[in-house]
């Protein structure tokens, strides 16, 4: 896909350092972040990407998000230390405990966004504070389609801001366990737990199932889609933003919302056979149309 410079989709969220330890080693500084994860799950100057890095931020991740991104006019790098993050894996990718947690200047530091984009037509706000989506959004001055994303920590300390960035949207994309918290309810069906955050005054809802897939909700209708099985899963670390990536490209293309979950899945599978961002930079084609003939196929109405 060439770009027309037009800024048409801006992906917004966190963009980081990270250590990832998990059975197969330890791996220390390597590209993270909502942002940088989703941004390198679309091909190459299609979207816009919209983030904070310190002045210690790597040359060679900044090459790989120029290359990726239509320009960089919407990433600030101020004086300051990159956000970084520290996780260890169970030996199944069942869970994970984060070592270490330091936002830098990422949240104290807002966006902002140079005049094309802020005439996008679709937004995908990352996994990132409310308090950055919500800048983001005040500064948009068209109705694009927007793509929202959560977890748990924004839930518990950020919760009436959240649900700010949840009424402005059209998509809230989620893991299950985060929506699973979100509607506080116990025991629920999956269904239950749509409903449920529907009623919050969502447009349309998806629930991330890991190796289960994901299902997609909204007042009129709702489906499933499968998980693309892997012979060796090496890291999930950013298998949902790369799903979001996935979702918004082929979405700005023109797909309905099962095909652009079908691009999302087949990015989550490829983002999970390596570690880190590797595993979306560079697969086989032939490849990619297989895992996407083959999730096509696992679509259930």
């Amino acid at each position: 896909m060439t770009s027309n410079q037009s800024h048409r989709t801006l992906i917004a969220g966190s963009i980081s350092i990270d250590k990832i330890i998990n059975k197969y080693g330890t791996y220390d500084n390597v590209l993270g972040g909502s942002a940088a994860y989703a941004l390198l799950a679309t091909p190459k100057k299609g979207c816009q990407l919209v983030g904070v890095v310190g002045s210690d931020f790597p040359d060679q991740y900044l090459n790989l998000l120029d290359n990726h991104s239509i320009t960089l006019d919407d990433l600030m790098i101020p004086d300051g230390k990159t956000f970084t993050w520290g996780g260890e894996y169970a030996p199944d990718f069942s869970s994970r405990e984060t070592l270490y947690v330091n936002p830098g200047i990422a949240e104290s530091c807002l966006p902002v966004l140079s005049g094309k984009s802020k005439q996008c037509e679709y937004l995908l706000l990352g996994n990132t504070s409310p308090k950055v989506q919500l800048a983001i959004l005040d500064q948009i001055e068209t109705k694009p389609f927007i793509i929202l994303d959560t977890f748990k920590l924004y839930i518990d300390t950020t919760l009436e801001d959240l649900k700010k960035t949840m009424h402005r949207s059209d998509l809230l994309c989620i893991n299950y366990n985060e929506a699973l918290y979100l509607s506080k309810l116990s025991n629920p069906s999956i269904d239950d737990i749509a409903k449920c955050i529907l009623d919050m005054g969502v447009k349309s809802l998806i629930i991330k199932k890991g190796e289960e897939g994901a299902s997609f909700f909204n007042n009129q209708d709702n489906f499933s889609i499968a998980a693309y099985y892997v012979d060796q899963v090496m890291d999930t670390t950013g298998a949902g933003d790369s799903f979001a990536g996935g979702l918004i490209s082929s979405l700005m293309n023109g797909a309905d919302i099962k095909e652009a979950m079908v691009e999302g899945s087949v990015m989550a599978s490829f983002c999970i056979e390596n570690i880190a961002h590797k595993g979306l930079i560079s697969f086989p084609e032939e490849e990619y149309t297989l895992r996407k003939k083959w999730l096509q196929s696992s679509l259930t109405a």
